[in-house]
């Protein structure tokens, strides 16, 4: 995503960062804009900052919300999966008033007191974000990344970190589903390029003591290979 800073955090080391995702009807880009530039009075009064509204580059209807919380006490009020504070659930209201279905709302928290779910759905929020010092957070230190196709192994959340940050190539992530069971955990996103080529990801993850420590990722192009003569009665070819 192209990022369109609306304010600027002082909270250096923030405890939460919640990011809320979702796409708004045709027209809906400037209403959305500008109720996240009326500073709503919640975020004042638990000294919430907006950090920044991001939108698609590919989709210029699509965009990402992301506040930080400098303690787990100023974000406890405002969760939107539990908050019961009226304020909240007014924002709640009039944000769901301004985009098409519901947004997704993703957690990331420095004590990862989350779910398995929610650590890889925020590693992908945070990868496709930059938010690289946030990543280490929920990556155990010794955490492990394999690459089958290349015959890779990245050893530690410095080196993962290092790949994704320094990946010459520009991108951007799009999570079509993630499944958790216990401390395992798939995931299915699309690395839309720049360029407009794209790979589907494949990630098989491993989740132990609210840390990501192990992921095997399967990378494929999108439309690069032919389906073979003899398979090609039995299927199409995907949009």
């Amino acid at each position: 995503m192209n990022t369109d800073a609306t304010a600027t955090s002082g909270i250096l080391h923030p405890a939460v960062i919640m990011i809320i995702e979702g796409r708004v009807p045709p027209g809906g880009r400037e209403a959305l804009e500008a109720f996240f530039a009326q500073a709503p009075a919640l975020v004042a009064a638990h000294r919430t900052m907006l950090m920044r509204l991001q939108w698609n580059a590919d989709d210029d209807r699509r965009f990402r919300a992301v506040f930080e919380y400098a303690t787990e006490r100023d974000f406890e009020p405002e969760d939107f999966r539990s908050g019961a504070d009226r304020d909240v659930i007014d924002f709640k209201s009039h944000l769901d008033s301004l985009v098409e279905g519901q947004p997704v709302v993703t957690i990331w928290r420095e004590t990862s007191r989350q779910l398995s779910e929610d650590l890889v759905r925020a590693y992908w929020d945070l990868v496709d974000a930059r938010e690289w010092d946030a990543l280490a957070g929920i990556l155990a230190p010794d955490a492990v990344m394999e690459w089958p196709a290349a015959n890779e192994r990245l050893v530690g959340a410095k080196n993962l970190i290092a790949a994704n940050r320094d990946d010459p190539d520009g991108w951007t992530i799009a999570v079509r589903s993630i499944i958790a069971a216990g401390e395992h955990v798939a995931s299915d996103v699309e690395q839309i390029l720049d360029d407009g080529g794209s790979y589907r990801v494949i990630t098989l993850w491993t989740v132990r003591q609210r840390r990501i420590v192990s992921g095997t990722e399967f990378r494929t192009a999108v439309g690069e290979a032919t389906p073979p003569p003899w398979r090609q009665r039995y299927s199409t070819i995907l949009g």
